[in-house]
């Protein structure tokens, strides 16, 4: 019996052996689980600025294309005094109308909109459009317009890389109801001198402008662009060009 309950308390005495993992393996999983963090995180961050600089591309466009539905369905509700500086007419009965909009840029970061206006006259002897334009002596309105700021930090650049300058009429005829662009797309013109646009025809309206999206280091690679086509009529006309090298209306078109 003595015997027998010594081997038993020997046997109940003997080390466990457990199995474990050494100070290198332990130190080899957590670098191993840092890497894949890491590559985790930094695949997100380019996602989520790769999203984000496409929707700063597409929301130039969309802001582009509302000037358009906005000149297609304006309503005239501008006084007499917004013209000819006499307010003897109600809202809404005044000789002054509401002809389009009037489009540049500020600097490469920000674009400015205002109301394009004129005095309506005898167009009786105008043969086409623009020169019913001409004679509403057309004008950009004094009343405070609207700024839009390129989203995310990126900015508008020509396809050489430096910074795109522009000015363009959007406007409406008052006899056809046709809605005409005028582009100049090296040039602010200055407000007091949209009428130049006009004077400026055929070449400002055969004029495209592409407006190159630059991120400012948001993402690498190649950039997308948005496109105003020449004399276009609808919101259709202003496009966006991809992520790589497009050709259009047999133009190659690459953005630095």
């Amino acid at each position: 019996m003595r015997l027998s309950c010594l081997c038993y308390n020997y046997e109940q005495m003997k080390p466990l052996n457990i199995a474990g993992f050494t100070i290198v393996e332990t130190m080899l999983f957590l670098g191993i689980s840092g890497l894949l963090a890491v590559g985790v995180l930094v695949g997100s961050g380019v996602s989520i600025n790769t999203q984000r600089y496409r929707d700063s591309v597409t929301s130039l466009q969309s802001f582009l294309q509302q000037q358009y539905s906005d000149v297609s369905n304006v309503s005239n509700d501008a006084t007499s005094s917004t013209c000819n500086g006499v307010d003897n007419n109600p809202r809404g009965q005044s000789d002054c109308v509401i002809l389009g909009r009037y489009i540049t840029t500020i600097d490469s970061k920000k674009i400015l909109v205002k109301s394009v206006i004129g005095s309506t006259s005898d167009t009786t002897l105008a043969t086409n459009d623009v020169e019913v334009l001409k004679q509403f002596n057309i004008k950009v309105s004094p009343s405070v317009g609207d700024t839009y700021d390129v989203q995310w930090g990126s900015s508008i650049n020509r396809t050489d890389g430096s910074d795109m300058v522009f000015s363009m009429l959007v406007l409406r005829s008052p006899s056809s109801g046709a809605i005409r662009t005028f582009v100049n797309n090296t040039t602010s013109i200055p407000e007091s001198g949209i009428v130049s646009l006009l004077s400026a025809v055929p070449s400002a309206l055969t004029q495209s402008a592409e407006l190159c999206v630059n991120s400012n280091g948001l993402l690498t690679g190649s950039k997308m662009a948005v496109f105003i086509d020449k004399n276009t009529t609808s919101s259709s006309g202003v496009s966006t060009l991809g992520e790589q090298n497009q050709v259009l209306l047999g133009a190659s078109y690459i953005c630095r």
